[in-house]
């Protein structure tokens, strides 16, 4: 008997399942797109544009505001303050009473120097009654000696009583004399109780209260400051020493105050003082500025901080700062790189550069001394073939041999000319992109010489053509920092230079030059 079979069963798909599938395919779907995804370039350059417009150089440095003329208002005496007139911000003239001091001790004393000068004048009336008295007593012993009656020492002593008496004049007149001194003095001391303004001006600070002692034993105490003329003000700017040499009276200076931060103020370069400032090792100058201050805004106190315009150009080319900095990650290891061994440059001679006969890539007898070696430096940025190699080898041979035949004076100087006809030649026989190599060799070493053409130095910038940074020499001139001028033939406003990005060097450098290591220095 065979076995009852049994009922099939259904395949079901629960719910867990479902969501499952859903999220695998969701995954799936995720990887797909992912992977073929349009990717965006690696290290993309930044650029930017050139451009026309003006371009300032200016001075940057913080100062103080201060009124053009600032007087301090003592006391020459001492005493109790009585009144005080003025308060701050009032506006004085010229002899206006702003306080006064207690005058009775000044008046008692004026009093005392009067009674002093009558009591001379009557010192005076009674020295001239002796002396007409001591003249008639003369007067008659002279009589009696005439006629024998008297004996001589009688007249002597009448004589001398005369003189003493008349001596005694002259002793009261210069008693009154000094008393009315004394009296005078006393006056203009009491006079002093009163303080006046000296100038025309705004009382910018008080220091003193009604009732306040003042002690001017010593010195004069500071009352009051007057500010005489708040329509302009005075801006002291301290300058850092780098920077002092580029400051002019006569230059404009735009300075902002903290209370006003959106407003722009402007004044003229007055004063650039010659005292020096120093400060923890730090030196520093003075300059004076005097601004207008319009609406009276301005305040003596205030902190400017202030940018001097040194120099102003006019409907320039110009490009960022940062595209004279930016350097290609290639040339800045083929740089590195050629620090390694000398690669043969010229006839025959003693081992290559300093890393000795093939140490890098190329490395090989260095060329006929320093002239040779630096041109197997310069030869091997350039990437040559055998070919270009024997003729560049050629041009730079004859090059120092027209720098050698030159004078000791003038060799340095034939050598520059005789290097640039040297690049001049071997253009012709590079290809594209090494004659871009050129371009930035030829920039790069007018640098490191410092050369200044037309009072602008060489420089150079890269520009992005067909996604390739290729070189252009410039010469560059005033600078503010965010912006250099520029001047070349071949760029124009409107092209687009490189500032930063690209990619990055390899860290495997050609040449087995060492990581770090600084591009050659050229000596011509």
């Amino acid at each position: 008997m065979s076995p009852p079979s049994l009922p099939a069963r259904r395949f079901r798909i629960s719910a867990p399942m479902v969501i499952g599938l859903m999220v695998l395919v969701a995954i799936i779907a995720g990887l797909v797109f992912w992977q073929t995804r349009p990717k965006a370039p690696k290290d993309p350059y930044r650029t930017a544009a050139v451009a026309r417009g003006d371009l300032t150089k200016t001075v940057s440095a913080s100062g103080t505001l201060q009124a053009l003329v600032t007087v301090e208002v003592g006391s020459q005496i001492s005493g109790q303050i009585k009144q005080v007139l003025v308060d701050f911000n009032d506006e004085v003239t010229k002899g206006q009473v702003m306080a006064t001091l207690d005058p009775q001790t000044y008046v008692s004393r004026v009093n005392q120097s009067q009674a002093n000068v009558a009591a001379s004048n009557a010192s005076l009336k009674q020295a001239q009654a002796n002396a007409a008295k001591a003249k008639a007593d003369y007067d008659r012993a002279k009589f009696l000696y005439d006629r024998g009656i008297t004996a001589k020492a009688a007249l002597d002593a009448a004589l001398a009583a005369w003189k003493v008496s008349q001596a005694g004049i002259d002793s009261a007149r210069a008693s009154i004399s000094q008393s009315q001194a004394a009296m005078a003095v006393n006056q203009v001391d009491l006079g002093r109780t009163t303080i006046m303004a000296p100038i025309d001006g705004v009382v910018v600070d008080r220091q003193i209260e009604p009732g306040q002692t003042v002690a001017a034993s010593l010195s004069s105490p500071v009352l009051f400051k007057i500010a005489q003329d708040l329509s302009k003000l005075e801006v002291k700017i301290t300058v850092d020493e780098a920077d002092i040499g580029q400051v002019k009276e006569g230059q404009t200076v735009k300075f902002t105050v903290d209370a006003f931060p959106e407003d722009t103020f402007e004044g003229v370069v007055t004063q650039v003082r010659k005292q020096p400032e120093t400060s923890a090792n730090v030196v520093a100058y003075i300059v004076l500025a005097e601004a207008e201050n319009p609406g009276g805004k301005l305040l003596p106190g205030m902190t400017a901080n202030a940018d001097i315009v040194v120099e102003q150009r006019r409907d320039v080319v110009k490009v960022p700062s940062a595209a004279l900095r930016w350097k290609p990650a290639d040339t800045t290891a083929g740089q590195r790189g050629g620090q390694g061994g000398g690669p043969g440059a010229g006839g025959p001679g003693g081992p290559g550069g300093p890393g000795g006969p093939g140490q890098g890539a190329g490395g090989g007898q260095g060329g006929q001394g320093r002239g040779g070696g630096m041109a197997g430096r310069l030869l091997a940025e350039l990437d040559l073939d055998a070919g270009q190699k024997t003729k560049a080898e050629a041009i730079f041979a004859e090059a120092r041999q027209k720098a050698m035949s030159a004078g000791d004076g003038d060799r340095r100087k034939a050598m520059r000319a005789s290097m640039e006809a040297a690049f001049t030649q071997l253009e012709p026989i590079l290809k594209p992109d090494q004659k871009a190599k050129l371009v930035a060799i030829r920039a790069r070493m007018a640098a490191q010489q410092g050369q200044r053409r037309g009072g602008m130095s060489a420089g150079v910038v890269y520009v992005l053509r067909k996604n390739k940074p290729e070189p252009v020499a410039v010469r560059v001139g005033a600078t503010d920092g965010s912006n250099t001028e520029i001047v070349s033939r071949d760029l124009k406003p409107g092209d687009q230079v490189i500032t930063g990005g690209g990619p990055r060097a390899k860290l495997q450098l050609q040449g087995g030059g060492m990581p770090g290591a600084a591009p050659p220095r050229v000596r011509m």
